[in-house]
């Protein structure tokens, strides 16, 4: 008997609407269905045999009936007909050519279901789709998938429902979801398994940095400088930031680079697009023909897509189904003024800068509206605009972190601008970071179906997660993103825990929550998910607890007011249980816990103190400046904004052994009341010295390094300011440089290309030996001065959510033989009033 679907009511379930049709009312429930059959053909896919398998567990699990699988059944007799050829068995059409990769089709008859969708996942996903969305199942964990109690009463209307996905490409990038591929697939995420089983992955790549590996350094670099960028009037060969940039507007270049192309497209053949992509790094090339067509592009992205687009061309011959990808990422956000991508150049455009709280298309972020600016731009030159958005804390995946309104609002920003893939990168080499379980949830649903509410998902999973204990945890969420709308922050991907507003107060009340949510807890279960989400809690404390640190008698120790002496050992026994494997992107678990427990148990420290200053230094600590308040005002200039195992004020060499960002050092130290020298000796016998001391109204460091082999002399001194304001005003915050009178630069930031403030700080402040920050509103400052003869380097980071500048310095590179020495020093000042020309 062939069923006239024809006449049933037609619901077409687009990725972003849904578009009903008028319906007679005519329904099945799955108890109607307990005593079919599933049907799925032997020339079916591996995935449509999974699918079907798939089907018989997830029906089981809601019904009590393991439905049996057979290879053919008659439409009449009460079956569910999986895949395309099993399809054909129930007399309906089943054009697999009509079918998108990944869409799907549900069609409902009173004795038969019909599920099939292109191939290789749109079977699969068209029985996820089935279960979600007619039986209101609902895939929370790997280990949870939740069925309502009155799953096998649930009317499932007659008719047909179509979905095309909006994305190609679909990435909630989390250590749960690459653990558990199966898992993922019942997300609908596309990009974590090969397995056939699953409908492997689909063919689009995320874009990579990847320029220094088409054109090796170690291959080319020799006979072939000119190929790599031209920066500080040198071609520059080394790996820092992973790598070189090429001087993208060299026209030997395009072949080259065209050949390495055509051999990755050998090595992945079903590869829908291959990267020409930037390494990590700003050393864009400066040479007069790349910077003649940046300036007239009036963006860095110009030289970049330009020679992307002539490869393209190449490629298109050969390859014409092939996409070229390329970044728009840093300094290549900006779209280029004429040049625009040629029809097979795929833009991954990327997000870094934005703030995560807001939406991207908040009108109300300033952090935001020049990326939306940006994407009006190139999803006019191209069709081909993938995203790369962030969504997690770098330096604290297991802090609490305020974006679960703004996920479903931008995801549908990105789909209603013609976004084609979204890679939506949060802890993704991490294992239970912050809430990952509900966040893996909510993006995935959100990426899967544009236009979804990130709060009414979230809510939703703690509902049926978190069950009974459910209150307080919402309640939690509504408190946090509450204090951080009204605390005014705009909390990046790389935020301290002042801008997630992480305070002794706040931590206290977090906990809190998660205490009264264990007090609900009913069962072994649910006590256990709560526990693994009350984990973010004990790391906010343990954050707050370090960030301002209490000196008693030669010796710090963080303050555990409000908190007990027990709170680090209970952070360890839950990260040990959960199995938290990072605490950052580069930092595991393990390492950072070792160091929070040495400053549990007190660190040695050296106070320096006169009418002005009053300095605290950690020898132990690869000599850390941990306060630096001036008296008169009593202002701490680098007040904590962040965890003790972060920065604050060090010294690094870049060179050979020593201290450096990673490797934490203990300094030797001789202390007088207002002068301390730290010294160590490093593995090939080098003697370092640190010499801090107060001169009057200035703070003065000074290191020397004396070798006992050939070394290299480089440090970079790190210091890190509180700013005391988010604002990017120039007449609120002021930067300036002595050139050879003071100038206020940043007021000259909007007519430079982006990336260039930078330069311009290299460039102007060694002329007049000084650069300093003013805060108008707060009435204070920071003035650094030095010799130029001394350093070859200034590095300015202003990172305005943070409420941070640092004022960095690298030395000039000595080459030293045994027995010869290097020196460099510099002096700090506190400023009550802005820097005047004339000073």
């Amino acid at each position: 008997m062939r069923i006239n679907l024809s006449i049933l009511p037609l619901i077409i379930l687009a990725a972003i609407a849904v578009f009903p049709i008028e319906t007679t009312g005519r329904a099945i429930t799955p108890a109607e269905m307990t005593s079919w059959k599933i049907v799925c053909d032997p020339a079916g896919t591996e995935s449509e045999h999974y699918a079907a398998a798939e089907f018989q567990r997830l029906f089981k699990e809601m019904t009590g009936t393991l439905l049996p699988l057979v290879e053919t059944a008659t439409a009449d007799s009460g079956a569910v007909f999986i895949g395309p050829d099993a399809v054909l068995h129930s007399g309906q059409p089943a054009d697999r050519r009509a079918l998108a990769e990944e869409s799907l089709r549900i069609r409902i008859g009173p004795k038969a279901v019909c599920i099939d969708g292109g191939r290789p996942r749109g079977t699969l996903y068209g029985v996820y789709e089935f279960f979600e969305e007619l039986c209101g199942v609902r895939f929370l964990t790997f280990d949870h998938t939740y069925f309502p109690k009155d799953a096998t009463a649930r009317k499932i209307p007659l008719g047909v429902r179509v979905v095309n996905p909006t994305f190609a490409f679909r990435w909630s990038y989390y250590g749960e979801s690459s653990r558990h591929p199966d898992f993922a697939a019942r997300l609908r995420v596309n990009t974590v398994s090969d397995d056939p089983k699953l409908g492997g992955r689909t063919g689009f790549r995320l874009v990579s940095h990847n320029v220094a590996y088409l054109v090796p350094p170690a291959k080319f670099g020799k006979e072939h400088p000119k190929y790599y960028a031209l920066v500080g009037g040198k071609r520059q060969l080394d790996d820092r930031g992973g790598g070189p940039q090429l001087c993208t507007s060299n026209p030997e270049l395009v072949g080259v680079v065209a050949d390495a192309v055509l051999e990755e497209i050998k090595k992945n053949p079903t590869a829908r697009n291959i990267n020409i992509a930037q390494m990590d790094n700003d050393r864009y090339c400066t040479c007069p023909r790349c910077a003649e067509i940046d300036e007239r592009e009036e963006s860095h992205a110009g030289a970049t897509l330009a020679l992307v687009n002539a490869v393209a061309e190449r490629i298109e011959k050969t390859n014409p189904d092939v996409l070229i990808s390329t970044y728009a990422y840093s300094y290549t956000r900006k779209p280029p003024k004429t040049i625009k991508p040629r029809r097979n150049v795929m833009i991954q455009l990327c997000s870094i800068e934005c703030c995560d709280f807001h939406a991207i298309d908040d009108s109300t972020c300033t952090l935001n509206r020049s990326f939306c600016a940006d994407m009006a731009i190139w999803k006019k030159s191209t069709r081909n605009v993938f995203i790369w958005h962030y969504n997690t804390n770098f330096k604290g995946y297991v802090l609490p972190f305020p974006n679960l309104r703004s996920i479903g609002k931008s995801v549908s920003y990105f789909a209603k601008n013609n976004g084609r893939g979204v890679f939506m990168q949060a802890a993704g080499n991490g294992f239970s970071t912050e809430l990952s379980d509900l966040r893996n949830y909510v993006m995935a649903r959100c990426l899967w179906k544009p236009g979804r509410d990130s709060w009414k998902e979230a809510e939703e999973f703690c509902r049926l997660h978190y069950a009974e204990a459910a209150g307080p945890v919402i309640a939690y969420l509504k408190y946090y993103h509450d204090l951080v709308d009204k605390a005014g922050v705009h909390p990046t991907c790389f935020p301290a825990e002042s801008s997630l507003c992480i305070t002794p107060e706040s931590s206290r009340r977090i906990m809190a929550y998660f205490q009264e949510a264990l007090s609900l807890a009913q069962s072994e279960t649910v006590r256990t998910s709560v526990e693994k989400a009350s984990i973010c809690a004990y790391r906010a404390a343990v954050s707050a607890s370090s960030m301002r640190l209490v000196y008693r008698n030669g010796v710090c120790f963080p303050d555990l007011e409000g908190f007990g002496p027990g709170l680090l050992d209970q952070y360890a026994a839950l990260c040990l249980r959960f199995g938290v494997t990072m605490e950052h992107e580069e930092l595991s678990t393990e390492k950072f816990i070792g160091t929070m427990r040495q400053l549990h148990a007190g660190l040695k420290s050296v106070q320096l103190e006169n009418e002005f200053w009053r300095v605290v230094v950690l020898p132990e600590s690869n000599g850390k400046v941990v306060e630096m308040t001036y008296k008169p005002t009593g202002r701490n200039v680098i007040r904590a904004q962040r965890a003790f195992n972060r920065f604050r004020h060090e010294e690094w060499v870049h060179q050979g052994d020593g201290p450096t960002a990673e490797n934490i050092i203990t300094f030797e130290s001789q202390a007088e009341p207002q002068k301390v020298r730290l010294t160590l000796t490093t593995k090939d016998g080098a003697r370092l010295q640190r010499t801090i001391s107060l001169v009057g109204d200035a703070v003065r460091f000074e290191t020397t390094m004396t070798a006992d082999a050939a070394r290299i002399f480089e440090i970079q001194m790190h210091p890190e300011y509180d700013t005391a304001t988010m604002s990017v005003d120039p007449d609120v915050f002021g930067i300036y440089v002595k050139q050879p009178d003071w100038t206020q630069t940043n007021r000259r930031w909007k007519e430079v290309l982006a990336g260039d403030p930078q330069r311009v700080i290299n460039k102007d402040a060694f002329n007049g030996g000084a650069y300093a920050f003013f805060n108008r509103e707060a009435k204070f400052g920071i003035e650094q001065r030095f010799d130029p003869q001394e350093f070859s380097a200034l590095a300015l980071f202003w990172e305005v959510s943070r409420q941070q500048i640092n004022l960095e310095l690298t030395s000039k590179v000595v080459s030293l033989e045994k027995g010869q020495q290097a020196r460099c020093a510099y002096e700090v000042r506190y400023l009550k009033e802005a820097p005047k020309a004339g000073r």
